[in-house]
């Protein structure tokens, strides 16, 4: 089996990878390392190792460097073309994906998951938006995306302090968005369900959280061929904050402007620039249909 691991180049975790966990893949597998340089490198590479026949693409980052080789792997190739297996060796800040596979950075259970060969499909989602210059693009993702406040969060990371760990920092870009954040007017439409209003935060899953743990879907399940939807309304502060422990402790919130749902495909306009992103990375803006691909990818999990 050709193993292809593209390794975040800025990862906090760069060390343990190449001290413990490359050389036992690489004494045992064909696997070569492939480490990104600049933004968007590793969706490149992931193209590139398609192209070359590998039979297996491991993101070794967080839930960002795992967005890009999915869209490096679906973007550029037909479906009815054989796709790599994909997995990931979660390094990153963010590593919801890998939280809810139960896959940790060891090289032990990355060595046997590669020995039994059995990836399991997965979905994914599809997404259809617009770019800055309101040309028509495609997106895929594979954990969440979401629209409000999630973009914000994601350019506060982008220029945040990360040494504190992923919990603070995720809680300090979270809280400090609230107060610069202005609830956008959306409406949304599927096949069963309609909504409009004023939106701190709509997420799509496909996996149980995001944001480092907020269980926004705890119920999710990633090949059911369905999503789960969560919309926060226009929340004052107080029930913000109450609300934040409740989802990161796995509870739903009854009531109170919160909105669970699901849907298989789902369509997003807004009167104002609305953006979205997913898994931590840049996606396009609204107006936007969004749609799961039942099990379009073999994940190894």
């Amino acid at each position: 089996m050709k193993i292809g691991i593209i390794l975040n180049g800025i990862s906090r975790k760069k060390k343990l990878f190449y001290s413990s966990i490359y050389p036992a893949l690489h004494q045992n597998f064909n696997a070569s390392v492939f480490e990104t340089t600049h933004p968007q490198h590793a969706m490149d590479m992931a193209s590139r190792l398609v192209a070359e026949n590998y039979d297996c693409i491991l993101a070794a980052g967080g839930d960002g460097t795992l967005n890009q080789v999915l869209n490096g792997v679906l973007g550029n190739h037909q479906e009815e073309k054989a796709l790599p297996t994909i997995g990931i060796i979660p390094l990153g800040t963010g590593n919801d994906f890998a939280m809810m596979c139960d896959i940790k950075p060891e090289a032990s259970q990355i060595s046997d998951l590669l020995k039994s060969n059995n990836p399991k499909e997965t979905d994914i989602g599809k997404i259809n938006c617009q770019d800055e210059n309101g040309k028509k693009v495609i997106k895929y993702f594979i954990n969440v995306c979401s629209m409000g406040m999630g973009p914000e969060v994601v350019k506060r990371l982008l220029k945040s302090d990360r040494s504190l760990g992923p919990s603070i920092t995720y809680l300090k870009a979270i809280t400090s968005t609230f107060f610069s954040h202005r609830p956008k007017e959306i409406m949304v439409d599927t096949k069963n369900w309609q909504w409009r209003g004023r939106m701190r935060v709509l997420a799509i899953a496909n996996g149980t959280s995001f944001g480092n743990a907020m269980y926004i879907a705890p119920d999710g399940i990633p090949d059911d061929g369905v999503f789960s939807t969560f919309l926060a309304g226009d929340i004052p502060l107080l029930k913000f904050l109450l609300y934040l422990q409740m989802i990161k402790a796995k509870k739903k919130i009854k009531g109170g402007q919160i909105v669970y749902n699901n849907c298989t495909s789902i369509e997003i306009t807004a009167p104002e620039a609305c953006a979205i992103e997913a898994e931590g990375e840049w996606m396009g803006w609204l107006p936007a249909k969004i749609e799961v691909q039942p099990r379009r990818i073999n994940f190894l999990r």
